[in-house]
């Protein structure tokens, strides 16, 4: 999912142009964003093609952990967490999650930014960038969160597989569809670690009408 800086909108797919924005407008990769059904590998073109997790070597698998109930100390959150993950490392990253998707629909970018990593796609710290992504959002509602998978990638990054759903007026739907209301997306996280938790380095995904 992408967003244009001039005018925020969100669109999906990997963007010739920016379609629903002034001409020559600058193009950011929107997180949210992910992997989806099979191997899929999407691009994300900012500054040239770049893959979400490429860095990741092939055929390298899920990481897999005995933990306790991974959601066991985590206060109630909008995610929930797929059986099959059973990484330790999803509570932290379902904090992270929640605090994102809790901004967008309390309209509260303060505490999106604090998920943001500044060298990624979409820096807070850079005037306008932030704005656009709120603007591009700011019809959104976010549910059905859900934690799909988690896998390593390299220099100690993870990759988050998510799917959920947005509600948004018309007119903002995704480019292809811009009269819809409601939009299912999967999308795939490249996180990066901070302290004790994750930021939100990049990402991209698809989506298809509810």
């Amino acid at each position: 999912m992408w967003t244009c800086v001039n005018c925020g909108e969100r669109y999906s797919g990997v963007p010739a142009g920016c379609p629903v924005c002034p001409p020559h407008s600058r193009i950011l990769p929107a997180l949210p964003i992910v992997v989806l059904v099979g191997a899929l590998a999407l691009a994300a073109v900012v500054g040239g093609p770049r893959l979400i997790g490429a860095d990741r070597p092939r055929g390298e698998q899920t990481t897999r952990r005995n933990a306790a109930p991974i959601l066991e100390n985590v206060p109630a959150s909008l995610v929930t967490v797929h059986p099959r993950v059973t990484d330790p490392r999803a509570a932290a990253v379902v904090v992270m999650l929640d605090t994102y998707f809790r901004g967008i629909n309390q309209r509260d970018y303060d505490a999106v930014a604090t998920v943001l990593d500044p060298a990624g796609d979409l820096d807070p710290g850079v005037p306008g960038q932030l704005a656009a992504f709120a603007e591009g959002t700011s019809t959104s509602r976010d549910s059905d969160i859900v934690l799909t998978g988690l896998a390593d990638a390299a220099r100690g990054r993870l990759r988050a597989e998510v799917s959920f759903r947005s509600e948004q007026r018309a007119g903002h739907g995704p480019p292809e569809r811009l009269r819809e209301t409601c939009t299912l997306w999967e999308v795939a996280y490249l996180l990066t670690v901070h302290g004790d938790g994750y930021r939100m380095l990049r990402g991209d995904g698809v989506n298809q009408p509810c």
